[in-house]
């Protein structure tokens, strides 16, 4: 008889009458109560920028135009009076014993009186012009007319080199072309060496910086700064701007430059056509450099190469007559 049937088990043996154990049933998931759409709760959010249309700003001004070069033309006329009164009484002052009436007629006939007369014309014309547009400009008069004298340092040497080349090639091809024999100005140097030595000097100093103010700081820019305006109204484009509006410009600044030197060379068309060469390289320098001052730099250097000649030929004005020949 087994130990089944005798009615007991062995320890640790299976109970063959109970069920094996089952898998213990899964248990339900427990889902998240999602409330109504309507208690959701969001944080308010700031409404989005009204886009304000900033209207672009406006293109810079053109300075100078051809109304301030009228003005500038204009302020001549008290430059005029204020120059010669100013001359007349330094006059009077070094030689307080001669009448009124003899010293006007002095300085007519004077190289230095004369001289002296231009040169104070020429400052009262730089005050009056500093005052009058540093207003009207509402910014200073240098930076109007772009005088950018950092840039004429900064290229000086070249700006320089440039003036004395052209002054050889000037004197070069006066060889090629008919030239008069007694200029009024050779007539003026050669009444004294003190005369002599004051045109020198008004020749390389107040000389080219009035004439460049006036040609390369108005005109010059003003004709241009039409085509500009042209190109802003979409009239014309910018390659016409460049391929014609600056060339144009540049021959009608040349133009009225040569002729206001033609008595001095008793208006002989040989140097009166070499000047207007000379006035378009000084309109390339401007325009190029940005910078009126670059163009006095070459216009200084470029008279004094030509005095340079003259001082050769006579020996430093010690023989004047030389000139006369």
């Amino acid at each position: 008889m087994s130990d089944t049937e005798a009615g007991y088990e062995q320890p640790g043996s299976p109970d063959l009458n109970v069920p094996a154990a089952q898998a213990p049933a899964p248990q339900p998931a427990v889902e998240t109560a999602v409330e109504p759409p309507g208690y959701l709760w969001h944080p308010i959010e700031p409404p989005p920028p009204i886009l304000e249309l900033v209207p672009p700003p406006p293109p810079p001004k053109l300075i100078p135009n051809i109304g301030h070069v009228v003005v500038f033309i204009l302020l001549i006329i008290p430059a005029l009076i204020g120059g010669y009164l100013v001359a007349l009484a330094s006059i009077y002052a070094t030689h307080p014993h001669v009448r009124i009436g003899i010293l006007m007629q002095d300085i007519g006939r004077n190289v230095i009186y004369a001289i002296s007369m231009q040169a104070a014309i020429y400052l009262v014309l730089w005050a009056l012009s500093a005052f009058v547009f540093s207003l009207w400009w509402d910014r200073s008069f240098a930076k109007g007319i772009h005088w950018n004298i950092a840039t004429a340092f900064r290229w000086s040497l070249i700006l320089v080199s440039l003036g004395v080349l052209t002054g050889l090639a000037i004197t070069l091809a006066g060889n090629f072309l008919p030239m008069p024999k007694a200029p009024p100005i050779l007539e003026d140097l050669t009444k004294s060496a003190a005369g002599a030595w004051t045109l020198l000097a008004f020749g390389i100093t107040l000389a080219p910086l009035t004439e460049e103010l006036a040609f390369r700081g108005f005109l010059l820019p003003s004709l241009v700064n039409i085509f500009h305006w042209l190109e802003r109204k979409n009239v014309i484009g910018e390659a016409t701007v460049r391929l014609i509006g600056i060339p144009l410009s540049i021959v009608l600044t040349s133009i009225p430059f040569a002729l206001m030197h033609a008595q001095q060379v008793s208006n002989s068309w040989g140097p009166v056509l070499l000047i207007g060469c000379v006035s378009i390289i000084l309109c390339v320098v401007r325009l190029t450099t940005d910078s009126v001052a670059a163009g006095v730099m070459v216009h200084c250097a470029y008279n004094l190469t030509l005095f340079s000649g003259l001082l050769y030929q006579t020996d430093w004005f010690r023989h004047l007559d030389k000139l006369k020949t």
